[in-house]
């Protein structure tokens, strides 16, 4: 993802604009770095988010689960089915072992 914003950076100060007249940039070292900086922190700081989010709905049908006696009564159920899904497997992996 950052790399993606430093390209960007470097071809946009790549073009004719910023090569001739007072605009003239004599490296483009500088920017690009701080392109890919700010990128990077971005990126990061989006993928804490959706990171967070994911944890908190998780968090979340556990404590459903949890009041309810290992059934969730307020969970969608998709969340649900994928749950389901993921201790069938576990039950079918400890059958095998």
């Amino acid at each position: 993802m950052s790399i993606a914003s430093d390209l960007f950076a470097f071809l946009m100060l790549d073009t004719h604009k910023y090569k001739s007249s007072h605009n003239k940039i004599t490296s483009p070292l500088f920017p690009v770095l701080a392109c890919w900086g700010l990128g990077y922190v971005v990126a990061t700081l989006f993928f804490a988010v959706v990171e967070m989010s994911i944890d908190t709905i998780i968090l979340s049908y556990c404590q459903d689960a949890e009041e309810h006696q290992g059934t969730a009564h307020y969970a969608p159920p998709l969340l649900i089915e994928t749950f389901d899904e993921q201790n069938e497997v576990q039950r079918i992996a400890q059958r095998r072992i």
